[in-house]
């Protein structure tokens, strides 16, 4: 069989646990295939995996200790690869053993050592040492950056250069990652990208919103119950820790959970167990934890509303997403990307977007960040079929946004905060009206006929309207002043 080498200096390690006639067998097979075989009785097996570089463990089936040495070796070394042999396979062990983690079930080697059940053996190593060699393959960093592509992060900013670093640095660990950026920034995306980048790709990615649930539905959803547990647990249910095993599990919003979850939370990233709701029992989880939060959860430390001790934990290896407006030379390079995408995904030709367009959507705060503008990007996609996209075209967010410049930033092109728009409540209906008309008219080169297409007015309200708020159509006038609106009760 064509063994993939391994990647240190020698070749890639297994530990044989089981009797002296398994050992030999076996050994015989590994080393001929150009593998180190270390060879270990039962009572050994936990401190000779121990050792560094190893690949992984064959474990001979011959006993009832079977069980407990496996669940020994998974508590000692829970990302190490066990491949189970028996002399006697059965469908239904097959389905325990992998249901706790086990990489690999398969038949011994007979005694000459050829047939059926050495090539199984040798695919399962395979397997085993593929998922290793990619960790630290050389073309990992072009394998990084398709996966980051495919995932929408994509810029030339330093910010977004650190980020996409840090998910080179840390993907082919196990390590436990906490990822910190405002909503809409693409934090899921980050966790997808590092799972991918992973040697646990294969296996599954599972995402939970904390903040979508109840304590009681999270705790169940994510630990399971048993039977009986509670109304209405007519069964025993697996949770997503368990779900995840062997891969990678997000929690979303981890910062919205209450200090009773946060205890249990803390319990599973320390032993790598947990008990199910209404159980005692505990199950063993071989899972990467990735968080993320858009709120401050030193901050919530100190108030007591997050617990210290799992905020340590999670603190491990931490990703800040930049918000869109902090990276906006990446916004021209995210626009096509992203059009690319929503023209493949709806059947719609991506249209071409002029140099004006662009300029305006990178001036744009996006107080959204890429959500907003993937959802801004898709209504352009649908309007503009057959035609290219114009600033007549761009919502009235973003027209009554950023693209408004201020005289009283002296000229140069600045725009007014986000304070400076009419607060919604507490701004006139009069004060919204005047500055939609005049923002969109800015916005649309100071024409009528385009300001009316985009509000959706007639074109004499139009006319009527800038000469009520601006006089005389047609003259280029001093760009709008911004103001802060009037608020019922007190200045703002």
């Amino acid at each position: 069989m064509d063994i993939p080498p391994r990647s240190e200096t020698g070749p890639a390690a297994f530990v044989l646990v089981g009797d002296a006639t398994f050992r030999r067998a076996h050994a015989s097979i590994l080393r001929s295939a150009g593998l180190e075989a270390v060879e270990a009785a039962e009572g050994e097996a936990v401190e000779v995996t121990q050792r560094l570089g190893l690949a992984g463990v064959v474990l001979f089936r011959g006993g009832s200790s079977t069980l407990s040495v496996f669940e020994g070796l998974r508590r000692a070394r829970p990302a190490l690869p066990i491949i189970v042999v028996s002399q006697q396979p059965a469908v239904k062990e097959a389905v325990r053993l992998m249901q706790l983690g086990a990489h690999a079930y398969v038949p011994a080697v007979a005694g000459d050592g050829g047939g059926e059940a050495t090539t199984e053996l040798l695919e399962a190593v395979r397997e085993i040492l593929r998922r290793r060699e990619a960790a630290t393959a050389p073309d990992g960093v072009r394998r990084l950056s398709a996966v980051a592509a495919e995932h929408g992060l994509v810029g030339e900013s330093a910010a977004m250069k650190a980020v996409l670093h840090h998910i080179s640095l840390v993907a082919p660990t196990r390590t436990t990652v906490l990822i910190l950026g405002e909503t809409g920034t693409g934090k899921e995306r980050v966790a997808q990208a590092i799972h991918q980048a992973s040697p646990r790709r294969g296996s599954s990615f599972v995402a939970v919103n904390c903040a979508a649930l109840s304590e009681t539905l999270l705790e169940s959803e994510l630990f399971g119950h048993e039977k009986g547990a509670f109304s209405g647990a007519h069964c025993r249910r697996e949770g997503l820790f368990k779900i995840a095993d062997g891969g990678t599990l997000f929690l979303d919003e981890i910062g919205e959970t209450s200090p009773a979850l946060q205890a249990k939370l803390l319990r599973v990233l320390q032993e790598r167990q947990f008990e199910r709701v209404g159980g005692t029992a505990p199950v063993a989880t071989d899972v990467r934890i990735i968080a993320a939060t858009n709120r401050d959860l030193w901050q919530m430390v100190t108030e007591r509303t997050f617990r210290s001790d799992l905020y340590y934990r999670l603190n491990v290896m931490v990703i800040r997403v930049p918000a869109l407006r902090d990276r906006r030379e990446d916004i021209g390079r995210l626009v096509g990307h992203v059009l690319t995408r929503l023209s493949f995904d709806l059947g719609i030709p991506a249209p071409p977007m002029t140099p004006a367009v662009l300029s305006r959507l990178a001036e744009h705060t996006w107080p959204g960040n890429v959500r907003e503008l993937e959802n801004v990007l898709e209504r352009l996609l649908v309007i503009s079929q057959d035609r290219s996209v114009g600033l007549g075209d761009i919502v009235a967010e973003i027209i009554g946004g950023a693209s408004v410049r201020s005289v009283a930033a002296g000229g140069q092109g600045e725009h007014p905060a986000e304070g400076d728009r009419p607060t919604i409540p507490g701004a006139s209906f009069k004060e919204i009206e005047r500055h939609a008309i005049l923002a969109t008219y800015e916005a649309c080169d100071q024409s009528p006929t385009r300001t009316a297409r985009v509000l959706g007015l007639s074109l004499r309200t139009v006319h009527y309207r800038l000469r009520e708020y601006r006089g005389e159509v047609g003259r280029r006038a001093t760009p709008i002043i911004p103001w802060r609106p009037h608020i019922v009760g007190g200045a703002r």
